[in-house]
């Protein structure tokens, strides 16, 4: 029979056993002897006691150097910190002033209240021996100082509104409470106030934008209708403008900018400067509007100076612009103007503002008036019966300038007008036809 040897398998200490081996071999339970007065007193110190305090040292060390290390590192942080501190106080130091300043005001008030109500009582409780104009100004002074009171009481609560931020209790104003309270919230309220009012002005800027906005595009669509009225009448007359090198609406706008006898011919245009806005969009939008705004304005004044419309009433013509055959030797001739028949007395108008430059006799023409309307045109009225202005009178548009008549050299009553420009006469019958001006 085999024998069998049972053998014992050695092995090693594990990584926990070792572990607590160590332990115990760092921390060894230590007794301390301590001599008091002839007596041995001894102190026992276990591992676990030993552990903890190490701990307790290590963690103090290593505090000290992470706090050391972070005051070092923060120095200009904790430097900043305490100038808003600083800041912060003077601020509220100010508030406090204030608040005092408007107590102080509002206690002065209520003396003089109070003094004046002692006063009313005693001089009223005398009867017939103080005036009424006494009386009446006692109830007056009264009267003032409460609304004096009022307007301050007003003050104050919108002071009071607007330092919110400083956590102050206006009911039970104390110095030093709120002082601490405000050091104490400092960190949490730092820029409260400010925020809200950076908040406050940006709502205002965007809804001022929008407004702009929305102002802008109103009158962009204003302009546009203004200029497509003025267009419409000429749209009329941009055969003769074309003559006279004018029909493009920027050399109109130029001859009214360049004109300078404008005293009595629609006003002196002065267009709109250029304003630069901040946000770009906005900006563009302004521009655009300006130039628009200016051609408007410009074509409008043009055509507040150019000579529309007929000078009578009963618009018959008689003999128009241009070759005919004249009435008196029957031969070809040229006609300046337009001949409106009608009887004598007539009444004759201006068809545009201007300065009468002739009021007079004038040769064949007879009594004549001319008007100098600005831009280079002039209107001529000639064979009158009677003139009613005097030459260097300034009128307006419609303003009566005499009666038709048969003076000079002419068959019988009627008017002979013109349109002249840079006083060369040019068919007048665009401008004649061209009814309600809308002036």
């Amino acid at each position: 029979m085999e024998k069998i040897v049972i053998k014992r398998r050695v092995e090693g200490k594990s990584k926990w056993e070792l572990l607590v081996s160590a332990f115990y071999r760092v921390f060894k339970r230590r007794t301390f002897m301590v001599n008091s007065n002839g007596n041995l007193i001894y102190y026992t110190f276990s591992p676990a006691l030993q552990f903890f305090i190490t701990l307790f040292v290590l963690g103090l060390c290593g505090w000290c150097v992470f706090t050391t290390h972070v005051y070092i590192n923060n120095s200009d942080m904790i430097v900043e910190k305490n100038a808003q501190v600083a800041e912060a106080r003077n601020k509220f130091n100010t508030v406090v002033a204030d608040i005092k300043a408007y107590k102080d005001m509002i206690a002065e008030i209520n003396k003089k209240l109070e003094k004046s109500h002692n006063n009313i009582v005693n001089l009223l409780a005398k009867g017939d021996k103080i005036s009424k104009e006494e009386k009446d100004n006692l109830i007056k002074n009264r009267v003032l100082l409460s609304s004096e009171l009022n307007y301050v009481n007003k003050n104050f609560n919108e002071f009071a509104k607007d330092i919110k931020w400083s956590n102050i209790n206006m009911k039970n104003f104390s110095y030093v409470d709120t002082k601490n309270e405000l050091e104490k919230n400092i960190a949490i309220n730092e820029n409260l106030y400010l925020k809200k009012k950076n908040a406050s002005l940006e709502h205002a800027l965007s809804d001022m934008k929008e407004l702009q906005d929305n102002l802008i595009n109103k009158v962009s669509v204003l302009a546009d209708d203004g200029i497509k009225n003025v267009e419409n009448t000429l749209s009329k007359i941009d055969i003769v403008l074309s003559d006279v090198n004018l029909k493009d609406r920027k050399a109109l706008v130029k001859a009214v900018l360049n004109e300078k006898n404008v005293e009595g011919v629609g006003g002196k245009y002065i267009p709109l400067k250029n304003i630069t806005l901040l946000d770009a969009d906005l900006n563009q939008k302004y521009q655009d509007l300006n130039e628009k705004v200016n051609l408007w304005d410009g074509i409008t004044k043009a055509k507040m100076m150019l000579p529309l419309g007929a000078p009578v009433k009963d618009m018959r013509i008689t003999s128009p612009f241009g070759v005919r055959s004249d009435p008196f030797f029957k031969t070809p001739a040229m006609h300046s103007g337009i001949d409106f028949g009608g009887k004598e007395g007539t009444p004759l108008y201006a068809t545009s503002a201007g300065r009468v430059i002739q009021a007079g006799p004038r040769g064949d023409y007879g009594d004549t008036v001319e008007v100098d309307h600005g831009l280079g045109f002039s209107t001529l009225y000639a064979h009158l019966s009677k003139i009613n202005v005097e030459k260097g009178d300034i009128i307006d548009e419609g303003t009566k300038v005499g009666l038709a008549g048969s003076t000079g050299r002419s068959t019988g009553p009627h008017l002979h007008y013109e349109v002249r420009y840079n006083s060369r006469p040019i068919n007048p019958y665009a401008f004649v036809k061209v009814e309600n001006k809308d002036k």
